[in-house]
């Protein structure tokens, strides 16, 4: 009886020790331009509003914490800066950084353009590294796109047959917006269910939503009309402009890519606002000053109105909007011709409706 008691004492240690929290140790260096401290969080336990913080001094920056390993860290530099990941799994883990301060705008706002070169101490961050440069290979090759998603599909599942415990697995798949739907349910169904409700398992449920939301914006679809408050604090919708084909462009003052795309914009509309043609601007501003003084500073000259909340909001929710700049063309009866366009395409679409 006590040889069968140490027996199952023995089986049960392995999992006795994955579900303990461990203290784990990182260090770290940093090259370039910073004028910050490191920051930390990772999976459910902080959030970025809340991340653990670490001097850096003569480059270098040290981190002491408690987890159940392994977790996802995320990495970077006060609120205005490139996040990187890696998987933590060990007792030790050393990084190797570079940082390069970007400066833009009228109001020479500064961006720090954080990125985390080397890991050691973490296969699984290995592995999800060496994945991460076959698809970048992949997405800058000459293949169609359909065989750019046949080639990753078959990648994904290569490896998510080979690793259906380790969340680098959900993580990846997570983020394989370029599959479709049934094939990003079928990949799942290879992880072990364990990992279901994890920080990643959640990404992969999130994205199978996403996907599921996309017939949202399929062409022919009408677009959902929502109110929203312009400058003076006026409703409008869309359906005011109902005769004209509208470009719906999502932006937001303290967005970089966005207030870069401004002075094409501003072309476009030029050549095309005597054909037909509007724009209504999107913010997801909450801050209504900085708002209305960037739609001056720019020289915006379409309707614009804004929506606090976001991706959030009745329009970033229904059609699963994570980032910006995001555009949604509309035509005179309100269906949607297309997402994403870019200014050729648009001019194109619009000289067709002619």
């Amino acid at each position: 009886m006590r040889l069968l008691r140490l027996s199952l004492l023995f089986l049960l240690l392995p999992a006795i020790a994955f579900g303990q929290s461990q203290t784990f140790e990182v260090f770290g260096t940093i090259k370039g331009e910073y004028n910050s401290k490191m920051y930390f969080f990772y999976d459910s336990n902080y959030k970025q509003k809340d991340s653990i913080c670490a001097e850096i001094k003569d480059g270098r920056f040290y981190f002491k914490a408690t987890a159940h390993l392994p977790i996802q860290a995320r990495f970077h530099l006060d609120q205005h800066s490139y996040i990187s990941d890696v998987y933590i799994e060990s007792k030790k883990t050393y990084l190797t950084c570079a940082n390069k301060i970007d400066i833009y705008g009228n109001d020479k706002d500064t961006m720090n353009m954080f990125f985390i070169t080397k890991v050691v101490g973490s296969k699984s961050e290995t592995l999800k590294r060496e994945f991460e440069n076959f698809l970048a290979v992949l997405k800058a090759s000459g293949k169609s796109e359909e065989e750019k998603s046949q080639e990753y599909n078959e990648k994904l599942y290569d490896f998510i047959r080979k690793h259906p415990k380790n969340k680098v697995s959900p993580y990846l798949l997570g983020k394989a917006s370029m599959l479709r739907y049934s094939q990003v349910s079928a990949l799942n169904d290879l992880i072990d269910s364990s990992l279901y409700r994890t920080f990643e398992g959640k990404g992969v449920a999130k994205l199978l939503n996403s996907l599921d939301k996309t017939k949202n914006k399929s062409i022919g679809t009408a677009f959902l009309d929502v109110p929203l408050n312009d400058t003076s604090r006026t409703m409008v919708s869309t359906k005011d402009f109902r005769g004209k084909i509208i470009l719906v462009d999502f932006w937001a003052s303290w967005c970089k890519p966005c207030r870069e795309a401004n002075p094409g914009l501003k072309a476009l509309y030029s050549n095309l606002k005597d054909k037909n043609f509007e724009i209504i601007g999107i913010s997801w501003d909450m801050d209504w000053a900085k708002w209305k003084q960037a739609i001056i500073k720019d020289g915006l000259p379409w309707k614009q109105v804004v929506d606090e909340k976001g991706k959030y909001g009745d329009l970033g929710s229904y059609y699963d909007l994570e980032s910006i700049p995001y555009n949604i063309l509309i035509d005179k009866e309100g269906k949607i011709l297309g997402v994403n366009l870019s200014s050729k395409e648009i001019e194109e679409i619009v000289s067709k409706d002619l």
